[in-house]
């Protein structure tokens, strides 16, 4: 073990959902927020979810940024530096070889991501006078105990139903089970939505539940909305309908209709639709049959996203009405509204107090999905642009990032006069 002294600083590990690397959603946002404004009393540690491969990438581009900080005498500014690997055990298969249970899900697999945890907490990040765990994902529940934290936290972002739509019966009962126990483990839980925060309190109705909604970095989108050249699309004087985002929950015929009735417009589609078409044929098929005047993007790097929102004139979120949709606050919303482009949107509930006729409209039949994207299209005025903007500045990540540590500080105050 190194011998470091403690330091009076609280140190705070995000246990992330999804990578570092992949997109720019919820995780990231707070992780660079946190970093921006708060690390004269926290350091912060995001643990990204990886597997073996990931794993493996992650620790060599780690080790080529702090050779390159050392030659540049800059060993304390990379970003890099605020990362902690670990490796969440092996993984399910190996190219087209399935490996077999006891492997993947069993034993080996516990130890292995043990192991990382245990090494992270105990070897380079011990030194912290108080340790906070934020868990945004419940498979880092077992790795994460009471007596190594000051304060559990659970980032609870999206229903725990999306899970059955990626695993069996079997898997998504386990998961259900880490929930269950991640949510009598945490300290406070954090939800994104109001369904979510009613579901949490009929788990346990004595926890604290604090709703943090999703945000936006406005300034980013509103700084690079003319800084990318965009070279898969050509601007006409069509104006242009758009989305931007993963399509797991879009409903593609919705828009596909709405395309072939307003076929004076272009429909523009961003997003990794590519790494879901090997997995969904039928999203597959439905590509090929896209409309002439839908444009199929694809994904896109994160600083070139405000140039494509620029172009939009109506932005929409489609998704298919469901349980899961009235409990998801799209990060999408605040995104569109940094550039003050209206929104037409499915029945989605924590969408419901924007659905005023002027930020954003919620279609529940296609007809309803068209006639909303003609009137925006005919008429938005600039005062509607600019509530936009607002809603967008009062929902920026840096309030949500604030929020979150406020509550921390505030429930380990309570802890220590307790």
């Amino acid at each position: 073990m190194f011998n470091q002294p403690m330091n009076d600083k609280t140190a705070v590990f995000y246990f992330s959902c999804i990578p570092y690397d992949y997109l720019n959603q919820r995780p990231q946002q707070l992780f660079r927020a946190w970093r921006s404004s708060f690390t004269d009393l926290y350091e912060f540690y995001y643990i990204d979810d990886l597997g073996v491969r990931r794993f493996v990438t992650r620790c060599l581009h780690h080790l080529k940024q702090r050779l390159e900080n050392l030659l540049l005498a800059k060993q304390n500014n990379s970003e890099a530096d605020a990362f902690v690997l670990t490796c969440p055990g092996i993984p399910r298969s190996l190219g087209r070889h399935a490996l077999p249970k006891w492997i993947s899900q069993g034993v080996l697999s516990f130890k292995v991501t043990n192991f990382f945890v245990r090494r992270m907490l105990d070897k380079r990040y011990g030194n912290a006078q108080k340790k906070v765990a934020i868990l945004a994902n419940p498979f880092f529940e077992p790795f994460v105990s009471k007596d190594d934290f000051d304060l559990v936290c659970y980032d609870y972002l999206d229903p725990i139903e999306l899970y059955a739509v990626l695993y069996s019966a079997s898997e998504f009962y386990q998961v259900q089970e880490l929930h269950r126990r991640l949510v009598a483990k945490s300290d406070i839980v954090f939800v994104t939505a109001q369904n979510l925060n009613e579901e949490i309190i009929s788990i346990s109705d004595n926890k604290d539940v604090i709703m943090v909604s999703n945000g936006t970095d406005a300034d980013f989108f509103e700084r690079n909305k003319k800084s990318h050249e965009i070279a898969d699309y050509t601007k006409t004087n069509r104006k242009i309908v758009g989305y931007m985002g993963s399509y797991h929950r879009v409903d593609m015929d919705l828009i596909y209709t709405a395309a072939r009735r307003l076929a004076e417009v272009d429909f523009l589609l961003i997003g990794p639709i590519e790494r879901i078409i090997p997995l969904d044929k039928q999203l597959g098929l439905r590509v090929r049959q896209k409309p002439s005047n839908v444009f199929i993007l694809g994904t896109k790097d994160y600083n070139q996203l405000p140039a494509y929102v620029h172009l939009f004139d109506v932005a929409l979120i489609p998704f298919k009405p469901s349980d899961i949709a009235d409990s998801s606050d799209p990060v999408k919303l605040y995104d569109y509204f940094s550039l003050g482009k209206p929104v037409v949107a499915t029945r989605l509930k924590e969408l419901k107090k924007f659905d005023d006729g002027r930020l954003l409209r919620i279609a529940e039949t296609p007809d309803e999905f068209v006639n909303a994207i003609k009137t925006f299209l005919e008429y938005d005025v600039e005062a509607w642009r600019e509530s936009r903007r607002q809603i967008a500045r009062q929902n920026s990540w840096l309030s949500k990032a604030t929020l979150i540590i406020r509550s921390i500080e505030s429930k380990i105050n309570e802890n220590t006069c307790a």
